[in-house]
């Protein structure tokens, strides 16, 4: 019959035809795949065996599990036997495979294309949000300098006027008018200490403050801080002494520094020692000369140093706490039932100003027991640096090659990230981790290690001198992390799958560091660790307090 003669003789076309098809997929560097109409995988080349990992014969027979569609390139995530997510843009076309209509997927791996524009995406991101921290904090340092000004003004009329009518020059007052007045100066000059600490930090942070170092007696400072601070120790029946070091003479115990923001400091200390011992207990300030500081003080150059040692016997500072004490606002018992008022920036002031004259301020304290501050400044006969200042990190001489280590870090940005999510997949610290995306798992690492390496490098170029770049990476870190920890809580993250990823950062960094730094000074080396530790830890607790926030709960270990 006719009919039966056309089909038969169409079936060695078609083969022929089937057999082009066959030689053309095999050949193609895109992974080709023939799917039936029932959704099982009838063919696979081998570019398809080393997109899957898998080979023909293990493909072949098996479901695709992916919805098929002609019409738009789609994109989907392969899984691969070992963890590893795969990006791939898919493509349906209609054909025939056997002599059975089936449909031909053509898979093209584009992970390393998204992963490209992903990290484009999120350093705009990242930058974007850099620039937003640097604004929101010269915003925030014009906004105290200016606001602190405004506020003196009118204080100082409120004082003023307070102590006129305590004179009696707008007549005669009664007792408890004369009371009242009292109370009111004496709560417009702690507001007006206030204000002029806030002032003095918005300073230091911009680089504005100005200093007259001299020569200048210790005794004379101590003498004249305890002047101050004497009365109120007396009044809660606390002992209180003064002395100059056994074995010095008071005469020849000398500073170089601003007398009057030496002074400072010392009341500071002296207020902090009173306001935290109970009645009964004892505060002592004694002051000398010494040619080995505390190892923990960050102090340049050799020679003697002049200093003032602090002692109490009140409350003490827990240990998990000492490391915080000396940031603006830190309250080691906040909220609103403390015992004790203030700001939380006496501390922060004091340490800069005397990195700012070339010293520093040690603590060693014990809970329940009480606490030493030592203020060290330069003695005024000793060989020191003409020049320096605050060093956020550390000052010294072991800053010379901080350059080095942050141009390492920046170099090798990448490589760090690549293995900070390779461990992080391979640990796998909450369900799902090993099958997110690489920009999920490195999700703002990239800014904030970029940041990381500016600020060691700041450290070197700034020469002791606050600039900007110091004053605003505190800020940027703080909202990088916050970012992330947010980032972390919408993936169901962990306060300890938070913990144990910053642990494996600070690992890799430091592996880096030790593998590629050997030409760099030991101690420049030590000292950059101990500054990314130091922000790593800070970064580790601004993230937990932002995932705990977003999840609206305090997650447990």
């Amino acid at each position: 019959m006719p009919g039966r003669e056309v089909t038969e003789g169409a079936r060695p076309e078609q083969g022929r035809e089937e057999g082009l098809l066959r030689s053309i997929i095999e050949q193609m560097a895109d992974g080709i795949i023939i799917v039936g109409k029932d959704g099982i995988i009838r063919f696979a080349n081998p570019a398809a065996e080393q997109l899957f990992t898998r080979r023909a014969d293990e493909l072949v027979g098996t479901d695709f599990g992916f919805p098929i569609a002609n019409g738009q390139p789609a994109e989907i995530h392969l899984v691969r036997p070992h963890g590893e997510l795969v990006t791939a843009e898919l493509r349906v076309a209609d054909a025939v495979w056997d002599g059975a209509p089936a449909r031909l997927i053509s898979l093209r791996d584009i992970t390393d294309r998204r992963r490209a524009e992903e990290r484009a995406r999120q350093v705009e991101q990242e930058r974007a949000a850099r620039a937003e921290a640097e604004a929101a904090n010269r915003a925030k340092s014009e906004f105290l300098a200016t606001m602190s000004h405004e506020l003196r003004t009118p204080l100082n009329a409120v004082i003023g006027y307070a102590q006129l009518l305590d004179l009696g020059i707008g007549g005669p007052l009664t007792h408890e008018q004369r009371m009242q007045l009292q109370r009111i100066s004496a709560s417009s000059r702690h507001l007006l200490g206030l204000v002029n600490e806030v002032l003095d930090l918005a300073k230091v942070d911009a680089g504005q403050l100005a200093l007259h170092v001299a020569p200048g007696s210790a005794a004379a400072v101590a003498d004249g801080a305890a002047a101050l601070v004497e009365p109120s120790a007396e009044a809660r029946g606390i002992r209180f002494a003064v002395r100059c070091a056994d074995g010095d003479d008071e005469q020849q115990v000398r500073y170089v520094g601003d007398e009057d923001r030496v002074r400072q400091i010392v009341v500071n200390l002296l207020t902090n020692a009173v306001k935290f011992t109970d009645a009964g207990g004892s505060v002592s300030l004694v002051y000398g000369r010494s040619t080995r500081p505390d190892p923990s003080a960050r102090l340049r150059g050799a020679g003697a140093w002049s200093y003032f040692a602090v002692t109490d016997s009140g409350i003490g500072i827990p240990a998990d706490q000492l490391s915080r004490i000396f940031e603006p606002f830190v309250q080691v018992t906040p909220g609103l039932t403390r015992p004790n008022d203030g700001s939380g920036l006496g501390l922060a002031i004091s340490r800069r100003l005397a990195r700012l004259m070339h010293g520093d301020i040690t603590v060693v304290s014990r809970f329940g027991e009480g606490s030493s501050f030592t203020l060290w400044l330069p003695a005024a006969d000793a060989a020191h640096p003409a020049e320096g200042g605050e060093r956020p990190g550390g000052a010294g001489a072991t800053n010379r090659g901080l350059a080095d280590i942050g141009e390492l870090l920046m170099r090798n940005i990448q490589p760090l990230l690549d293995a900070f999510v390779a461990r992080v997949r391979g640990e796998a610290p909450v369900a799902g981790a090993a099958a997110l995306r690489f920009s999920q798992l490195a999700d703002h690492l990239a800014s904030y290690l970029a940041d990381l390496a500016g600020l060691l490098i700041a450290l070197e170029d700034a020469d002791g001198r606050p600039t900007s770049v110091l004053a605003g990476a505190t800020e940027i870190h703080r909202v990088v992390a916050g970012r992330h920890g947010a980032q972390r809580a919408r993936l169901g993250w962990t306060v300890g799958a938070i913990r144990r990823e910053y642990e494996i950062l600070r690992e890799e960094i430091e592996a880096l560091v030790r593998r590629h730094g050997s030409a760099i000074a030991p101690a420049a080396v030590d000292e950059a660790l101990s500054v990314t530790r130091v922000l790593l830890q800070q970064a580790q607790e601004t993230s937990t307090r932002a995932l705990t926030r977003a999840r609206g709960t305090e997650d447990t270990p």
